[in-house]
């Protein structure tokens, strides 16, 4: 324990940014609280020097079939900066009640994964599934395919955000996943369709692993609650960035359910992508100037700078999904 310890300590951790001086990317559709834009997946495409850049709409409860997570987009873009869609679903094609944070990624040439995070209609717990394409353009909601459901597993209440990594001998996801507290009541926590919007069920990040992308195992939990401060509500893993002897890991954490929709980012670090050690314990290390989200940051490594794409809390209420950049 203590040369884990010692090796945690002299980590190197890759260069953060300043939320605040991060430029606005994608805006949400209107000026007040409830209304999103965020949740971004980062992929930047070497063949046709092309990022694309995953992201959900959020609308406030209240608007029929346009509200909470109903819209999530693909847009290209040859800078990383201005962005136009490409691509677009709406959850009513999913049957589902909302859409979240999905995982976009080439899993080889001319061939890509969206391994896509919404609540299941047939019993209001999230999932995941996935859905394979030539091109980000192209993903069609019919061909998706299960990947990880809550009700194959007792006691799991949701299971949502998926991170997708290429390792050599296959693939890891990490996801986020409601487990429920002891007494709670399964129809308690799932009249809304969004678990983690209760303070019924605590949400740690779990990792699954594959050969081939398309069939996962659920292998742990590697990033736990705590058992008690700030991260005590949720532990949700948003991006792995590799850096020196290792990979400084980015993660969401949140005290309770009223931090539900405004977790803020702390740091992590792995040397193998299967166990990890917190870093920040005493409180966020990304917030706004006003104490608010800075969340589901993705961080890609590219052209000697880290582009860090989050969800940022604006002064008015509203989210919006930022960019900073930061030289190596």
């Amino acid at each position: 324990m203590n040369h884990v310890k010692s090796e945690v300590e002299n980590f190197q951790l890759a260069p953060l940014f300043d939320p605040e001086k991060g430029k606005s990317i994608i805006r949400p559709t209107n000026n007040e609280e409830g209304y999103w834009a965020g949740a971004p997946t980062i992929l930047y495409d070497e063949k046709d020097s092309t990022f694309y850049l995953y992201y959900r709409l959020r609308n406030p409860r209240g608007h029929g079939e346009d509200e909470r997570g109903y819209e999530v987009r693909i847009a290209s873009s040859k800078d990383g900066e201005d962005f136009t869609d490409i691509w677009s679903i709406h959850k009513k094609e999913l049957n589902s009640s909302s859409i979240e944070r999905s995982a976009l990624i080439k899993a080889a040439d001319s061939h890509y994964r969206l391994y896509i995070s919404y609540v299941d209609p047939a019993d209001n717990r999230w999932r995941i599934d996935v859905i394979e394409a030539a091109s980000p353009s192209e993903f069609k909601a019919g061909d998706r395919q299960k990947v990880l459901q809550a009700s194959d597993y007792p006691g799991i209440e949701g299971i949502k955000d998926p991170y997708v990594v290429k390792v050599d001998n296959g693939y890891h996801m990490y996801f986020v996943y409601a487990k429920g507290n002891e007494g709670a009541e399964v129809k308690d926590m799932h009249g809304t369709g969004d678990v983690h919007n209760t303070g019924l069920a605590v949400a740690p990040t779990g990792l699954a692993v594959s050969s081939d992308g398309l069939h996962f195992e659920w292998t742990d939990n590697v990033l736990p609650v705590g058992h008690s401060g700030w991260d005590q509500y949720q532990s949700r893993l948003t991006t792995i960035i590799p850096y020196g002897a290792g990979y400084t890991v980015l993660w969401d954490g949140s005290i309770g359910v009223e931090q539900n929709y405004e977790e803020k980012s702390a740091l992590a670090v792995t040397f193998d992508l299967k166990t990890f050690a917190k870093v920040t314990y005493e409180g966020p290390h990304l917030e706004t100037s006003l104490q608010k989200a800075v969340r589901y940051v993705d961080g890609l490594v590219h052209d000697n700078h880290i582009w860090y794409y989050y969800e940022y809390t604006r002064e008015d209420g509203a989210h919006e999904l930022r960019l900073a950049k930061v030289e190596l």
